[in-house]
């Protein structure tokens, strides 16, 4: 009974310091994203615009060039890894709620507008430009377009969206597919290639 009790009392410790711990761990990534926004305000200026109280975690990106405009919602969530870039004229926007998981990446020249509660799965890449090429290859100049997602939407691990993609509120895009048209509202999309299977010897 002695041994319950003394097991029963170091858990209940260990638990205490896992919560003290875990409670610690928010109140420093709250710090470093008011300090963040902070930061963001006075390099970028009006070319930024977002809430200080969001959830981008510290080993997220977001770069402002040129004359990018960014503009977050409220609670915004960015996983570790995701890395956001913004050049020349391009203009980012992304909702409220939206989350991203670990390693997006988004490059945008043209436009790229992201609609409220949408979820994007790890390793999504989104890009609304692409290099210049024809007949005698390919240049190192970029062509910019337009990205639009709606509300509410999922778009699943790598996929991939590029420029010309508008997809419908609502949607689910499916992992590993590569959208650059349009995807009516509340549609789900994945690919249906088929799989070779060969027996092993």
């Amino acid at each position: 009974m002695q041994h319950t009790a003394v097991c029963r009392k170091l858990c209940i410790f260990a638990g205490l310091i896992m919560l003290c711990n875990f409670q610690m761990n928010r109140v420093f990534l709250l710090f470093h994203n008011i300090c963040r926004w902070g930061v963001n305000k006075l390099r970028y200026g009006g070319r930024y615009q977002a809430s200080p109280l969001q959830k981008i975690s510290l080993l997220a990106t977001i770069g402002v060039h040129c004359r990018g405009r960014v503009k977050l919602g409220r609670k915004v969530e960015l996983s570790a890894g995701t890395d956001i870039q913004v050049y020349g004229d391009g203009q980012l926007e992304i909702g409220d709620r939206v989350y991203m998981n670990r390693y997006c990446m988004v490059s945008c020249l043209g436009r790229i507008r992201i609609g409220a509660g949408t979820l994007i799965g790890p390793g999504v890449r989104i890009f609304d430009n692409n290099h210049r090429f024809g007949k005698e290859g390919v240049r190192i100049e970029v062509k910019a377009g337009e990205i639009e997602i709606g509300e509410n939407c999922w778009i699943a691990s790598n996929a991939v969206l590029l420029k010309g993609a508008r997809i419908g509120s609502n949607s689910v895009i499916g992992a590993g597919c590569v959208i650059d048209y349009e995807v009516p509202p509340a549609t789900l999309v994945r690919t249906t290639q088929p799989h070779s299977h060969t027996p092993i010897e």
